[in-house]
């Protein structure tokens, strides 16, 4: 019997071509694993590479000045707004206001809409305050903006009058925004290292109207943290000031966390979300980046007051993690994460 052949180039018969065909998609099968690795690696470094050059601007900011900015001002202004002209970004702080008249920055009209309840955006201003994204405070390997439902606007935690303002009518919370500044207010996957308010030696470089100087810090900048990823977790808002359910993470205007709840993932942290957040929450420092081994799954980066950029597991020991976010050694040493209080809106 002559064997039929196919009309293709090279005379490759059909069971030759089934063959190649089924080589060429075992070959792509374990590519693609790889390939995928790959594009997550390119990601993460993505990732820090945008933490150390905020790392670099934030060291420009304290030679420029002397000091790094505060974690917060009178307004509660956070630490990346003063940042935004050393990162390139003079548009969109020049763009924001300060106007006195205003208690906190998000009453100011101009830099957030007035709270409605609903998603409608009032024009003008054709770009608020708050608004506008920085590509360099966004990790691609985090919740995108899109995917988010709302942001951080106040983390206030600790003692009147040395960690927030007196009378300012606010218990102990992390506070986000309703609708519809939900929708135009910038996020961050990268806050400011505010340390733990319970004990004076590890508040961190970035607080309330603080002034730190690189050399206050008395264990050296490369063993102070300066920045952390902050990825937020998920939560279920039922449209409370119309907010939906949903991932709700940091804007570029809250500027600062506290280390005092502990690192997520991490199973021995109570404040940590396995239900709902991947192991991530909405008040914990975070990330979900491939760890280095099986015992540390994943990891978050940091930043250190030297500018160099380095990666911790979610679970990294919790005394260590408070005194590398502190500024100075610890004279009380203190035991167990506190349990976070809150999530409001306003």
């Amino acid at each position: 019997m002559i064997p039929i052949r196919a009309s293709h180039p090279g005379g490759l018969t059909r069971v030759e071509m089934v063959i190649v065909a089924g080589i060429a998609a075992v070959t792509m099968g374990l590519l693609l694993p790889a390939l995928q690795k790959l594009r997550a690696g390119g990601r993460h470094d993505l990732c820090r590479d945008n933490l150390r050059q905020i790392a670099i601007g934030t060291l420009n900011y304290h030679d420029y000045y002397g000091r790094f900015a505060p974690g917060m001002d009178d307004q509660y202004v956070g630490a990346l707004v003063p940042l935004l002209p050393f990162v390139g970004r003079d548009d969109l702080y020049n763009n924001f206001s300060f106007d006195p008249r205003f208690e906190f920055y998000w009453q100011n009209p101009y830099n957030r809409p007035p709270a409605t309840g609903t998603d409608d955006i009032p024009r003008p201003p054709d770009l608020y305050g708050c608004e506008g994204e920085v590509d360099l405070f966004l990790c691609p390997d985090g919740p995108q903006p899109d995917e988010t439902v709302t942001a951080l606007m106040l983390t206030h935690y600790g003692i009147a009058g040395e960690d927030y303002r007196d009378h300012d009518g606010f218990g102990q919370l992390h506070l986000f925004t309703s609708s519809p500044g939900r929708l135009i207010m910038a996020r961050s996957h990268y806050l400011a290292m505010a340390g733990d308010w319970r004990d004076p030696a590890l508040r961190g470089i970035f607080r309330y109207n603080s002034r730190t100087r690189l050399a206050d810090l008395l264990r050296g900048p490369e063993n102070t943290i300066l920045y952390a990823e902050y990825w937020g977790g998920y939560v279920s808002w039922h449209g409370q000031n119309g907010i939906p359910s949903g991932w709700s993470n940091g804007s570029r205007c809250v500027g600062f966390n506290y280390s005092a709840f502990g690192t997520c993932p991490n199973r021995t942290n109570s404040n940590c979300d396995y239900d709902h957040s991947f192991g991530l929450s909405w008040g914990v420092f975070g990330a979900l980046h491939p760890g280095p081994a099986v015992k540390h799954p994943y990891s978050f980066n940091i930043a250190m007051a030297d500018g160099s950029v380095r990666s911790l597991p979610g679970d990294i020991d919790y005394t260590l993690w408070r005194t590398l976010c502190g500024i100075g050694e610890s004279g009380s040493p203190i035991r167990g994460e506190p349990e976070e209080a809150w999530a409001g809106t306003d």
